[in-house]
């Protein structure tokens, strides 16, 4: 899902993620057919069902066709991440430490997310397995579970727990959970890579503004300070112009898969769908919870950051300095940093919690 800028694997993962699309069609094929029989038959538990697992297929199809469509501008995203951790190992150990928090709290972040994600993904497999164990050794009429029941193409529904169908009908849906797993993994987690890191260069530079005017009398290398000040301001909003370009497609995305996917997951757990593992569906409700929430949620930690600006230039003491062109540029930066950094989607959606709190409600 990363981007590389040597040829010879770029040409590979552009590979892989067609293989990786052509292989996911005959799910769509067979859910989609699954889907149009539960229409007929009015079998709203079961289409709700269904509906699920399509969105997430098509969602994950998405990313994965972004991530080629993409490749230039996510590439230059990471390139300049890299570029400017090779430049944090030069900073005073005071800032490097809040460099050395915002690594660890990423570090903290993608793990959690890699867990919930391992939890719900495997959590269709795992009791699969588990109720087909038990009903094997318990039952008088013993069942197997598919790891996604659905209506087979061309099967009864009776030879679809025959072997060899329903060993190869597993396999497929394992490859198909670790498809979905892979595409929401590594899609967005170089999305919270990157907006921790526009965090991060917000609290450094504001740092620097605090000691910005501790000597007033060298008014030189103060207009100095505020001229490298203002281009690292102007390098955080030209970085979140690109990662809007990169991921404004995936954001109104996650907006509709969280309010469809977790009506559709509290509306299955309270349903009483025949042959269905309703426990499954609460890790896959609070999983999409959880995937809208944290780019509100960091979304609005940099607007806050952002807008924290204005109040660290107002405290540098700058009624202390004579000089009236700092003065003006002081006045400048507290007005500039005043209009709110946003993280917009097609121009549609703004993201941050108040946006989550909306989709809390609407649901």
């Amino acid at each position: 899902m990363y981007p590389n800028p040597h040829p010879r694997n770029e040409q590979k993962r552009k590979r892989i993620i067609i293989i990786y699309i052509l292989t996911v069609a005959p799910a769509l094929v067979i859910v989609g057919s699954d889907m149009r029989s539960r229409i007929v038959n009015n079998d709203m538990a079961n289409l709700v069902r269904q509906s699920i697992i399509m969105v997430s297929l098509v969602f994950t199809i998405i990313k994965l066709i972004l991530t080629v469509t993409r490749k230039k501008e996510l590439g230059e995203l990471i390139a300049e991440i890299d570029c400017d951790y090779e430049t944090f190992n030069d900073l005073p150990e005071e800032r490097r430490l809040i460099v050395d928090n915002t690594i660890q709290m990423t570090k903290t972040l993608e793990k959690i997310w890699i867990g919930i994600l391992s939890v719900t993904a495997s959590s269709y497999p795992l009791l699969a397995c588990a109720c087909t164990v038990y009903s094997q050794l318990a039952s008088v009429a013993p069942t197997r579970y598919m790891v996604h029941e659905t209506e087979m193409i061309y099967l009864t529904e009776e030879q679809k727990y025959e072997t060899p169908y329903f060993e190869a009908i597993c396999v497929y849906s394992l490859y198909i959970v670790w498809v979905i797993f892979v595409g929401f993994a590594g899609y967005d987690g170089v999305f919270s890579v990157c907006i921790l890191h526009v965090s991060l260069k917000i609290k450094l530079f504001s740092h620097k503004l605090q000691h910005l005017l501790d000597d007033i009398e060298d008014i030189p290398q103060i207009k100095a300070n505020i001229a490298i000040f203002v281009e690292e301001h102007c390098k955080v909003i030209r970085l979140i112009a690109k990662i809007q370009k990169c991921f404004e497609v995936w954001l109104v995305g996650i907006f509709f898969n969280a309010v469809v996917q977790i009506g559709m997951a509290l509306c299955q757990i309270t349903s009483n769908a025949e042959a269905d593992i309703n426990a499954m569906y609460y890790f896959y409700a609070v999983a999409t919870a959880v995937h809208i929430y944290v780019p509100c949620h960091l979304a609005s930690d940099v607007t806050y950051h952002a807008a924290e600006v204005a109040t660290v230039a107002y405290s540098s003491s700058w009624e202390s300095v004579q000089d009236a062109g700092v003065k003006r540029s002081i006045a400048i930066i507290i007005a500039r940093a005043q209009i709110p950094i946003n993280f917009q989607a097609l121009g549609m959606l703004t993201f941050n919690m108040e946006m989550f709190v909306s989709v809390s409600i609407l649901l």
